[in-house]
């Protein structure tokens, strides 16, 4: 079993909880929060003058974004957080009265109402069924046809941890010229995902869960064809090309993704971000996979044991993430929650379970603190 505790240090949250609810908030490590006290620190003394240093950390956090999904930097655009950017697509494709679009019906509410805000066009929103927890590529076939524009779906199901199957989804996408939307945020920072390997034509996701970065601050993927395709609802001075002219106001868009950047970016949540991103590459994103999933499989054998009732699916391993719901056949949630927070384990409820997301610097005691406050 890999062990990545080496790093436990950095994250001084350890040394009073067991922190497992990365798919909710995650701590801020020592390096995230360096470079935000520096940020402030620089402003409080020395105003915008520092601003060109500002933006070449933008650049450099750009482009660790682009290593972190293998894309272009010139395919990424700043967003202040998953919604943000979903919108973004949402309002920029050229809808007709009549066509479709296919989501899921466990989605986080992010990834629902950009869709269905749709609904006033006349464009049809089509959830395809959850089957114990899972949505099934036939499902989401199934619901296709000639007026079929999107599918939007999460990278890890929030509420059960499944992780859908990308490639073959994006695949079936590409086939039929249907675009192919992915809510990424409750994967990258835990899981290996590249867009080069899964067809996927865009991507939105915030920094504030398994990115362990700041609230407001996130990014939009748009594959490099699409990137003129897509209509800028918003529009601003910091998305044309000559943005440094003021004065000029019949500047062009940008050719590149920052065309969706209307105004001013979130620069303190950047450097943050890009703290956060710098540690999660220097470790690797499939060393984190691998940790995360071990620490995953040790909880769900001690929760085995206990006679817990697991609701994620875990059969296979291609639908495993780093999110593990359960409840107790004989204890309220509440009763458990209470448990748990009492013997300073910190995990989320959500529906009907508990939801537990350890991250790489977690270890075997941060579970097994949690298995032994159950009853």
């Amino acid at each position: 079993m890999i062990s990545l505790t080496k790093y436990r240090h950095l994250f001084p949250i350890t040394e009073e909880y067991a922190y497992l609810n990365h798919a909710s908030i995650a701590p801020y490590s020592v390096p995230v929060a360096r470079a935000m006290d520096d940020f402030i620190a620089r402003g409080h003394w020395r105003g915008w003058l520092d601003a060109p240093k500002w933006k070449d950390r933008l650049e450099e956090v750009r482009g660790l974004l682009a290593q972190l999904i293998a894309a272009d930097p010139e395919e990424i655009a700043f967003t202040s957080n998953t919604s943000h950017g979903l919108n973004i697509v949402a309002s920029g494709i050229d809808w007709r009265e009549g066509d479709n679009l296919i989501g899921a019906e466990t989605e986080f509410p992010a990834n629902i109402y950009p869709w269905l805000n749709l609904q006033r066009l006349g464009v049809e929103v089509r959830f395809a069924p959850a089957h114990d927890n899972r949505i099934l590529v036939e499902d989401i076939a199934a619901l296709m046809d000639d007026r079929t524009r999107l599918v939007a779906l999460s990278f890890v199901e929030f509420a059960t941890g499944f992780r859908n199957d990308l490639r073959t989804i994006g695949q079936l996408c590409r086939e039929r010229g249907i675009y192919f939307c992915v809510d990424g945020i409750q994967g990258l920072g835990a899981l290996d995902l590249k867009v080069t390997q899964s067809p996927i034509d865009f991507l939105a996701a915030g920094g504030p869960k398994w990115l362990m970065g700041p609230i407001g601050a996130g990014f939009l993927y748009c594959r490099r064809a699409l990137i003129e395709k897509l209509i800028p609802i918003r529009v601003g001075w910091w998305g044309v090309v000559d943005r440094e002219d003021f004065f000029r106001y019949d500047s062009p868009l940008r050719d590149d993704a920052q065309r969706f950047e209307e105004g001013s970016p979130n620069f303190l949540g950047i450097h943050g971000l890009g703290a956060s991103l710098e540690l999660l590459l220097e470790v690797g994103i499939p060393r984190i996979e691998e940790r995360v999933l071990d620490l995953t499989d040790y909880l769900i054998a001690g929760l085995q044991e206990r006679g817990c009732h697991i609701t994620t699916p875990i059969a296979s391993p291609q639908e495993r993430s780093g999110i593990i719901c359960f409840n107790h056949p004989h204890h309220a949630l509440d009763d458990l929650e209470q448990r748990l927070r009492k013997a300073r384990v910190i995990i989320s409820k959500r529906g009907q379970v508990i939801r537990v997301s350890p991250h790489f610097y977690n270890d075997e005691t941060d579970i097994d603190q949690l298995l032994n406050a159950l009853p």
